[in-house]
């Protein structure tokens, strides 16, 4: 009436944590290492092969992103983890690190890309020969 409002009153309602929030929680956990790990081979295979070194580096720029999923996994476990554990009620959505990873490995991809092809152009005379002769194994 007089410009004087009463704060909002705080109902507080006990948080009931089911168990199937954990293993939703470590599902998401091990699709993020699933990723990393998907990620890391195809690195790894890049790596050891008989290809340029342009190749290789495109293999060892896939490990960064790797180790950023890893990272942000445990991350967003950990702090669901102790949500779920103290029974605090939480937004379980990550407005941002989702968007940045898919960014970073994008930025990776196509830069590492861009770099073995001009690698194989230098070396060709403009041709991609260093391509087609690629090692490829049945």
């Amino acid at each position: 009436m007089l410009g004087f409002a009463a704060p909002p009153a705080d109902i507080v309602f006990p948080v009931r944590v089911e168990p199937r929030a954990y293993f939703a929680n470590e599902r998401t956990l091990l699709n993020w290492f699933d990723l990393a790990a998907t990620l890391t081979i195809v690195g790894a295979a890049l790596q050891s092969g008989r290809n340029s070194f342009a190749v290789q580096s495109v293999g060892l720029a896939l490990s960064c992103p790797a180790a950023a999923f890893v990272l942000y996994a445990m991350r967003m476990y950990a702090l669901r983890f102790n949500s779920l554990e103290y029974k605090r009620p939480q937004n379980f959505e990550d407005q941002g690190g989702t968007l940045l990873l898919a960014l970073l490995l994008t930025v990776m991809i196509v830069t590492q890309s861009s770099v073995a092809i001009l690698a194989a152009k230098g070396s060709e005379g403009g041709s991609m020969r260093a391509f087609a002769a690629w090692p490829i194994v049945a």
